[in-house]
């Protein structure tokens, strides 16, 4: 690509070539414009490529088959239409039209239309874009006096998101209204118009749920019927719009005439009369019927045409994701109406897949293992476990078709098919037959990702696979007891150990917040990872490897924390015993569902008694494949692989899992929270619990049951800490707060302070009700801490021989009971530099301070020793406890002492260093490359 200024120099002479010619100008054909203006200005100006556009992409506009002039991209995605038009004709008159509803259907956010004299780039999703232009070049001169504005459009720009951001600022992209919430919303009225239908032709004989399977049904009919007619392939060219122009009262039975007629032609059980539900035997009113047919064809405002070969299948798999949010409500009258249905797709943790997440997982799992040469593709089994609307599944036929047409035997078997009258042969249905399979618990989504998967199957009088009713299975993926409900039996052709590939999205909660007591009771007993406070991602991790093949891929996207947590370490320690690591790409806080709010990562691992294990992973994966779909803000955080990370931890006596931090590996090592409980501290500011100032509480002469010291936790730091000038005021359970009149008069007068100082926003908090604080905190035998602030630059690890209350932002260490460590030398081991250096590499960043959650504290290796052995390290903590404490007793003040002090505090702490040095084996060059990575 030229620098600015020659590219400007270039535009200069082309535009001054046109002024100076325009009657030449005006003469030419759209095609000569193209070749002389516009390929001149987007390739040899703004730096694309030839490659990086397609001309004549297919498309649709209405109810006419054409195609739009280009569709540029980056990296095979598609970043904006462009339509040309003569130079005399004005844009106005079509092209911005044309260009902004090829746009919205493909869901691509930028449109342009030039006919060179002028140009229009519009951001197609924001509102009335057809009148709210972007940036306008009026005449060829702007190009030139806007040139900033035109390098918006150029190759870079786009690869860098400048453009989008640009619309962001401008406040054009906070409104994204695209074609896809346009069609949700008619299918939400069809959705409804059936269902109060049926209600009044059949009323009480349904419930609410019955009644919505029967509705999605029709409409899962409707969207097959409107999708063979775009693509040109519906029985004998018979339409849906046909039934729009005959009488009312014949509409219905027209409609299950045409159902009648596919299921002949096409024998999916989507048509099968009586299949499973009542959707055969009910009647429609033919005004509905009549009505709901035209939203399909064009949304209810006129404003855009639907054309379902257009609309792929990723944009059809958002819509219906979206439509399985809301659910059906029955008004008292018993008439429907659509609701809100998040509230219960959360609480099952479902969340739709971004498309460049499921091609990344689908091409490093099923891609890889096509390219082995010695495995029959055609014998490959795809398993989606939790397969939601199908997103993995559609994404893995595209995959199988694309490699499976290149076969030798199929391009044969296309070419004995042109000589055959009866056409059998398929690549298509036979991917549907042989290749891929799913579960979900929710049978509506099932009925969807057959719909999907029958959409992109769909040939000219071809007959759909009946294999696929069984192939997309309802049920619990992770229960086969016939004692719960919809357990899932893994037999037949979903024999445990038969599949190639496993791939999905796993839902997102947390185990311990399953209500039914039993299914944890099972978990617990059937799952080798399984703990109170495991995830649901750990049960599928295990699943995966029991219906692998050896040698299998799996590739999912999870939540992230158990690369770290100490919770996860049966998961981590089983993903080492059973899977080799092939890629593991941590998203660290980027959220790729934002509505989840939960960090996730991708896993790629491969089924296999040959370990490989040692490797590790970087906090985000420096991908080509990944980072365009990343906006320009999460780009800039972008980590090299080449900063690694912990990953295994497992301290089995059979297995030894690497440890990788600053320069080392270790083995033999133990993660803290092994040995030791952690724990945070008390909330303040709800009705359990509040602190007072030492003073007031004086005044108050409050009795000693009431109160307990608190740390104060901007106090800690390296082996000291300080007592706050606050008390935490309690009382034991059931004390009533008349039995403390001073304290009760305080909370009365200072009520609305108390409350503003500890943001309680809580209505008809009673203050008066005195907090009980738990007690539980107080029923451990030992005395002895360790705080740890939750935030900080550096390592400030703090002891106390005495318990003490900590709040939130303090984390308290204590030894579990079966512990042999003594807490002084894991004292001394934490605030080491070969730790410090650890959690420079491995606690997550917050601006200029390291996060010291639980996870990370826990994950701290420890080397375990006799007692015997601890000695030394104990003796110089001792001493380092001393001499803290007798600097921090003469306070500020600068004394000979303070200077012999701190002296003597620097040749202890590296005398610590020396001995955690030698425990951990480091030698000289290691200790010289982690000092420096310090300093």
């Amino acid at each position: 690509m030229l620098n600015k200024e020659q590219a400007k120099d270039k535009l200069k002479k082309i535009v001054g070539d046109f002024n100076n010619n325009p009657d030449y100008y005006k003469k030419l054909s759209e095609a000569d414009v193209e070749d002389k203006l516009v390929n001149e200005l987007f390739v040899n100006i703004l730096g694309w490529d030839k490659k990086d556009y397609e001309k004549r992409a297919k498309a649709r506009r209405g109810d006419k088959s054409g195609s739009a002039d280009y569709a540029f991209k980056i990296n095979d995605r598609i970043v904006f239409f462009l339509e040309v038009k003569k130079v005399t004709i004005p844009l106005d008159k079509e092209a911005d039209e044309q260009v902004i509803l090829y746009s919205l259907s493909k869901k691509v956010p930028l449109a342009i239309s030039t006919n060179f004299q002028q140009m229009n780039i519009f951001c197609v999703e924001q509102e009335n874009a057809i009148q709210n232009v972007f940036r306008n070049f009026k005449t060829p001169d702007d190009y030139v006096n806007n040139f900033q504005d035109l390098l918006f459009l150029s190759k870079e720009s786009f690869e860098q998101g400048l453009l989008l951001k640009k619309a962001e600022d401008e406040g054009r992209l906070k409104k994204r209204v695209s074609i896809d919430k346009v069609l949700l919303e008619d299918f939400w009225r069809v959705r409804t118009l059936i269902a109060n239908d049926i209600e009044k032709n059949k009323s009480g004989k349904y419930n609410i749920n019955e009644k919505d399977e029967i509705v999605q049904r029709i409409l899962d009919r409707l969207i097959f019927i409107r999708r063979c007619e775009d693509i040109g392939i519906n029985p004998e060219n018979q339409t849906l719009q046909e039934i729009k122009h005959v009488a009312e009262s014949r509409a219905y039975s027209q409609l299950k005439a045409l159902f009648t007629k596919y299921d002949s032609v096409y024998n999916s059980g989507l048509f099968t009369p009586n299949k499973d539900n009542d959707c055969d035997l009910i009647t429609i009113d033919g005004e509905i019927i009549q009505k709901l047919i035209g939203y399909l064809y064009e949304s209810h405002d006129g404003k855009y045409k639907y054309n379902f070969e257009w609309i792929d299948a990723d944009v059809l798999g958002q819509v219906y994701e979206q439509y399985l949010g809301k659910i059906l409500a029955q008004t008292k009258s018993g008439k429907a109406k659509l609701k809100e249905g998040q509230a219960h797709r959360k609480e099952q943790g479902i969340y739709y897949t971004p498309t460049y997440i499921v091609d990344y997982i689908v091409k490093n799992t099923l891609g890889e293992l096509l390219k082995d040469k010695k495995i029959d593709a055609r014998k490959i089994k795809i398993l989606d476990p939790a397969c939601g609307s199908g997103s993995f599944l559609i994404k893995a036929f595209d995959y199988m078709q694309q490699h499976l047409s290149n076969d030798k035997e199929a391009v044969q078997s296309k070419l004995d098919f042109q000589t055959k009258d009866a056409p059998t042969y398929s690549i298509k249905t036979d991917i549907l037959k042989n290749n891929i399979f799913g579960v979900d618990l929710d049978n509506k989504a099932v009925e969807i990702t057959k719909l999907n998967l029958l959409l992109k199957a769909a040939e000219r009088f071809r007959k759909l696979p009946s294999e696929l009713d069984n192939h997309i299975g309802w049920g619990n993926s992770l229960i086969d007891d016939d004692t719960f409900e919809h357990p899932f039996k893994w037999v037949g052709d979903f024999q445990e150990g038969t599949f190639d590939v496993v791939i999905g999205n796993p839902p997102y909660f947390n185990l311990q917040t399953l209500k039914d007591k039993k299914q944890s009771l099972f978990f617990e007993k059937n799952y080798f990872s399984y703990r109170g406070k495991a995830d649901i991602l750990y049960l599928f991790i295990e699943k995966a490897n029991e219906v692998l093949k050896e040698g299998g891929y799996l590739g999912l996207i999870v939540a992230n924390y158990f690369l770290r947590s100490h919770y996860a370490d049966k998961l981590r320690e089983f993903i080492s015993e059973n899977y080799t690591i092939i890629k593991i790409v941590d998203f660290g806080s980027i959220k790729v569902f934002p509505e989840a709010n939960v960090d996730t990562c991708i896993i790629i691992l491969k089924k296999s008694k040959t370990k490989n294990n040692k490797l590790t992973y970087g906090l985000l994966l420096n991908d080509k494949e990944i980072i365009p779909f990343l906006n320009e803000v999460n780009r800039n955080r972008i980590i090299d692989i080449n900063n690694y990370k912990i990953f295994l931890d497992s301290q089995s006596n059979k297995h030894h899992s690497p440890w990788k931090f600053g320069v080392s590996e270790f083995s033999n090592m133990t993660p803290l929270s092994k040995i030791c409980n952690l724990g945070k501290g008390v909330a303040t500011g709800n009705d359990e619990i509040f602190v007072i100032n030492k003073e007031i509480v004086k005044s108050l002469k409050l009795e000693k049951e009431l109160l307990d010291s608190v740390v104060d936790d901007s106090s800690i730091e390296r082996y000291q800490f300080k007592i706050s000038n606050d008390l935490l005021i309690r009382t034991k359970r059931g004390t009533e707060l008349s039995k403390y009149p001073n304290l009760k008069n305080y909370l009365e007068s200072n009520k609305n302070e108390l409350k503003s100082r500890y943001a309680v926003q809580k209505e008809g908090l009673n203050w008066f009700e005195i907090v009980r604080y738990n007690e539980d905190l107080f029923r451990q035998e030992t005395k002895e801490q360790i705080y740890a602030y939750y935030r900080s630059t550096h390592n400030k690890f703090a002891y106390s021989d005495s318990r003490f209350v900590t709040l939130t932002t303090t984390f308290v260490i204590t030894l579990k009971q079966e512990s042999r460590i003594n807490l002084k030398y894991l004292l001394g081991i934490l605030n080491s530099k070969i730790i410090e250096s650890y959690s420079k590499k491995n606690a997550k960043k917050m601006g200029k301070c390291f996060e010291y959650s639980s996870n990370f504290i826990g994950s701290i290796p420890i080397k375990l020793i006799s007692e015997s052995q601890q000695q030394p390290i104990i003796k110089l903590v001792d001493r380092m406890l001393s001499l803290n404490k007798q600097l921090q007793d003469i306070g500020d003040k600068k004394t000979a002492q303070t200077a012999k002090l701190e002296e003597e505090i620097k040749k202890t702490d590296q005398e610590i260093d020396e001995l955690v040095y030698k425990l951990y084996n480091i030698t000289e060059a290691e200790k010289k490359i982690i000092e420096e990575s310090l300093n």
